[in-house]
């Protein structure tokens, strides 16, 4: 097992993730955190140069040149692959040992945090991998995650050189009982990101219930809710309960919710101005898991 004590952050995108990774390395004593370092982002040429060169400095030139372009070191090919119910437990513990443990053992500090989407579905076997671990999921109103992918473009949104080396998000095909299996090439964008928050969120939730050290938190309490300091206290309190980390020495919360996380762009509009018909369509598809989660629509 993983003995450093680690800190997963982790959803299916579009929840601040970014965020996280620099909250914890300013708030968590003698920590590495780090965001993503096996995913680039193609979010303009300047900024992915001045990422791949941190993730080269932070995961080395063998994991970032070599590693992941061939799927070797990507875990969200690992969470794809529980999920489509082509891997195993067993071997996901050991294909998640043995793409972290020399990785994160060879970071500085005695705390490991890395916030990334490609741990959405392993949070079940997460025990079996790390000594001491804290998983929070972060999950987004099904409303505003649709409308925020439908701007950003990256799931099943890809161009060029994009649908080559970026990951594959899945699809309705690859699981022949779904219900939308047949049909999935004559849907819409929208329809097929209402199918994603959907199912995706569905699996990933089941799997956190399977860990007691695994928590779902709501993007809107942490970012937007009247109590969203204590709200954020509590996911700290929750997370650094931790051997290693001294909850005396923690940095203080205040004035991070001001500061301006990643946003998309505003094109795709809000649920008030969809029509009956996307209206319908994301009720039909997202509704149980949105009343499960307590979302009032």
């Amino acid at each position: 097992m993983i003995k450093k004590d680690t800190i997963i952050v982790t959803s299916i995108g579009r929840t601040g993730t970014e965020f996280f990774a620099k909250f914890f390395a300013d708030i968590i004593p003698d920590c590495t955190s780090l965001h993503e370092p096996d995913i680039v982002q193609f979010v303009g040429v300047e900024s992915r140069i001045r990422q791949f060169i941190q993730q080269i400095r932070q995961a080395g030139a063998w994991r970032v040149l070599f590693l992941k372009p061939f799927g070797k070191w990507s875990l969200v090919k690992l969470s794809d692959a529980r999920f489509l119910g082509v891997m195993d437990y067993a071997h996901a513990v050991k294909k998640l040992y043995t793409q972290r443990a020399a990785f994160i053992q060879s970071m500085p500090g005695s705390v490991y945090v890395e916030s990334n989407i490609g741990y959405y579905g392993l949070s079940d076997i997460a025990s079996s991998v790390f000594q001491n671990q804290r998983i929070i999921y972060i999950v987004r109103d099904g409303r505003d995650w649709v409308r925020s992918s439908m701007n950003w473009g990256e799931i099943y949104g890809k161009r060029g050189l994009r649908k080559i080396f970026s990951h594959i998000w899945p699809i309705a095909k690859d699981l022949p009982d779904d219900p939308l299996a047949e049909k999935w090439d004559t849907l819409s964008r929208f329809e097929k990101l209402c199918w994603v928050w959907a199912r995706l969120n569905e699996f990933a939730l089941n799997a956190l219930d399977q860990n007691p050290n695994a928590r779902m938190f709501k993007f809107e309490e942490i970012f937007s809710g009247e109590e969203r300091y204590q709200y954020l206290d509590g996911l700290l309190r929750f997370t650094a309960a931790l051997p290693s980390i001294n909850t005396m020495e923690l940095g203080r919360t205040t004035g991070w919710l001001e500061r301006r996380i990643h946003q998309s762009s505003a094109e795709f509009p809000g649920w008030e101005d969809w029509s009956y018909q996307q209206k319908s369509q994301f009720k039909d598809t997202c509704g149980t898991l949105m009343e499960r989660l307590g979302y009032d629509f």
